[in-house]
C-alpha cells in the first residue's frame, strides 16, 4: 500500500513538476459541512466513517499530510479505480470543506496500541 501511495505522490510530482514544493495555503473549509459532504458524497464508502481507509478500497485520508492542490488533483484526475468527481459534481468549496474535515481528524492509531491486533501477534 505504501508503494501505490508512494508511486501516486511521484507521479503528481511528475504531472505538477516543483509547484508541489512551495504551495499556497488551503482554501478556507469548513469542516462541519465537510463532514456532512464526505458522509453525503459517499467518501465515507472506500474511505471509511473515520477516513482511516483499507487496503482494498482506499487509501486513508484522515489528518492527511497532501496538500490541497495534489488532494483536488487526485479528485478531478484519480490515479486509480476511484471515480473523477468534477466541479459541476463536486464544486471547489465542497472539496476545501472535506479537506478541511479530514485534516481535523486524527491519525490513524498505530497497530501497537490497538489490542485485538496485538492479540494476533501484529506488532
Amino acid at each position: 500500500m505504501k508503494v501505490i501511495i508512494f508511486a501516486s505522490l511521484a507521479a503528481l510530482a511528475v504531472v505538477t513538476g516543483p509547484v508541489l514544493a512551495q504551495q499556497p495555503a488551503a482554501p478556507a473549509g469548513n469542516a462541519e459541512n465537510g463532514r456532512k459532504h464526505f458522509n453525503s458524497d459517499g467518501c465515507w464508502q472506500c474511505h471509511g466513517q473515520s477516513a482511516n481507509g483499507a487496503p482494498l478500497t482506499g487509501p486513508r485520508l484522515s489528518n492527511t499530510a497532501l496538500p490541497f492542490d495534489a488532494f483536488l488533483l487526485q479528485l478531478r484526475n484519480p490515479s486509480n479505480d476511484m471515480p473523477p468527481y468534477e466541479a459541476a459534481i463536486v464544486p471547489d468549496q465542497t472539496v476545501a470543506d472535506i479537506y478541511a474535515y479530514v485534516k481535523s481528524l486524527p491519525p490513524s492509531p498505530a497497530a501497537k496500541d490497538l489490542p485485538l491486533l496485538l492479540g494476533m501477534g501484529i506488532k
